[in-house]
């Protein structure tokens, strides 16, 4: 079974990706998903899978190292996934 971290999961492409993996990979025993909730990233993307308990969400940013290990020695994932990149253009 796959533990997943998601980051940057309550953008557009993040939560499609999170339903994706919640909806089509038998495999996925768990789906956390890091967001720092910018202007990017919105929870309503993901009310859907809120209730899911595979579904976790953590408000934070990939930046901070402690947090980030925290995750890590929580859920031992196998496979991250990143989207937390701002790319915003005028």
């Amino acid at each position: 079974m796959k533990r997943v971290l998601v980051t940057g999961g309550a953008g557009f492409i993040g939560s499609n990706f999170v339903y994706y993996l919640l909806g089509h990979a038998s495999e996925v025993e768990c789906v956390v998903n890091l967001d720092a909730l910018t202007y990017a990233g919105n929870l309503e993307n993901l009310t859907a899978v809120e209730a899911d308990a595979r579904y976790h969400f953590i408000k934070g940013d990939i930046r901070d190292k402690e947090l980030v290990e925290k995750l890590f020695v929580k859920y031992d994932f196998d496979t991250v996934v990143h989207f937390a990149a701002e790319s915003h253009v005028d």
